[in-house]
């Protein structure tokens, strides 16, 4: 008996370790020319997933809108001023995250027009995003 009894501690235990551990998605482009280069979400992480959330640096977990120990986790990963951190939500729940780099295309500009915002949410079918060179040689978001 207390065998079996310890046997399901240490199953639940490891359950309950797995599901703090979040997928993570490694960040890559597609460069269609010299000045135009693709970031396809949905190739970055091809399974089920319906909105995409952008978290600026240094967010906090009040500012999320998603569930508490989601929003810590990313919370904890939006500190540094050089990655934006996008999460793949589904149902209203994480299913991974991939950190972006601010180099060589810096999805801040996403933020450019508001100012106190700190999460983004933008729904898979728009999870496509151009970028062309500009003159300085820094890729901006195409419009």
């Amino acid at each position: 008996m207390k065998r079996l009894i310890f046997n399901s501690l240490i199953v639940v235990l490891f359950s309950a370790c797995s599901l703090w551990e979040r997928q993570q998605f490694e960040f890559t482009y597609q460069v269609v020319s010299e000045s135009e280069i693709v970031v396809d979400f949905t190739k970055i992480n091809s399974g089920s997933w319906d909105t995409l959330l952008f978290v600026r640096p240094y967010a906090t977990s009040q500012q999320l809108g998603i569930g508490y120990l989601d929003s810590e986790f990313l919370a904890q990963r939006a500190v540094n001023d050089g990655v934006i951190i996008s999460s793949y939500i589904f149902d209203g729940e994480m299913d991974g995250y991939t950190s972006c780099p601010r180099f060589p295309v810096d999805f801040d500009q996403l933020f450019d027009d508001l100012d106190s915002v700190s999460v983004l949410k933008i729904p898979r079918l728009e999870a496509v995003f151009r970028f062309v060179k500009n003159e300085e040689g820094r890729y901006r978001l195409k419009k």
